[in-house]
């Protein structure tokens, strides 16, 4: 009898905890499987960005303007998530697909001249009418380039991958600038350019996440052509994996021991 309602207690209190999370999220599906490497920041697993095969949680924002904090916001701060300034968000991309990447910062127009939310003059950023530089940006410390031809009057988030900017080609690259064309807005998904990232296009922020668990569901997806994949995993993934698969059966094994 006592067995049973401690089993009832644990599992009364893992109800709380889970529905607690979900309506904390307020969001579905709460989560997201990343697929690519563009957020990574490293070849190899690292704690505290988002690499492939990662499961990320979700957290809708009602009003994004106002409360995703960007890269250029969050440097004023000092709020970090995923080790860089700022919010990951997910947004919708004209193609239907769903992308999650850093919003960098907020464009709007005035007048027909660019503007930048939270821009007081900071050194780092350049706002010309042709282009926007952010200089010496995130763990890669290059230059990053927005040529306003390709956004011009259009307002909303101007968004990149992390790991983008630290491979990008030379294809991307100002030589005169001294600085790469890398934000989604700027083409690099190789769709051509996305438009600047309205709000009602922003489906929430990333908040936590679950490390290599998503390994499973894409190796299946890749096996089966339902996905192409479009990057290596990174290094030493799926020996972080296996560790906690084994980790968890032992567990399991231990505790069935115990009861016998």
């Amino acid at each position: 009898m006592k067995s049973k309602l401690q089993k009832i207690i644990i599992l009364a209190v893992l109800a709380v905890l889970v529905s607690s999370w979900l309506v904390y999220l307020d969001s579905w599906p709460p989560m997201t499987i990343v697929s690519s490497g563009s957020m990574q920041h490293s070849s190899q697993w690292t704690y505290n960005s988002i690499n492939t095969g990662d499961m990320v949680f979700i957290k809708h924002v009602p009003n994004p303007q106002s409360q995703v904090v960007t890269y250029v916001n969050g440097s004023s701060s000092s709020y970090f998530t995923y080790g860089e300034y700022g919010n990951v968000i997910i947004y919708r991309a004209p193609d239907g697909t769903d992308i999650i990447h850093r919003a960098m910062f907020y464009l709007s127009w005035k007048a027909g001249h660019p503007e930048v939310s939270g821009y007081h003059n900071q050194s780092w950023i350049k706002i010309t009418d042709s282009y926007i530089m952010l200089k010496d940006v995130g763990y890669s410390h290059r230059n990053a380039l927005l040529y306003l031809s390709l956004v011009r009057n259009q307002s909303g988030f101007i968004t990149m991958g992390d790991h983008n900017l630290a491979t990008a080609s030379p294809m991307f690259y100002n030589a005169s600038l001294n600085a790469y064309s890398v934000f989604d807005q700027d083409g690099i998904l190789g769709i051509g350019p996305d438009p600047p990232v309205k709000a009602s296009e922003v489906v929430g922020v990333a908040v936590g996440e679950i490390p290599w668990v998503g390994l499973v569901k894409l190796n299946i997806d890749w096996y089966f052509g339902l996905q192409k994949q479009e990057n290596p995993v990174p290094f030493n993934s799926y020996v972080y994996l296996s560790i906690s698969v084994a980790a968890v059966l032992i567990f399991s094994y231990a505790l069935d021991r115990r009861k016998k």
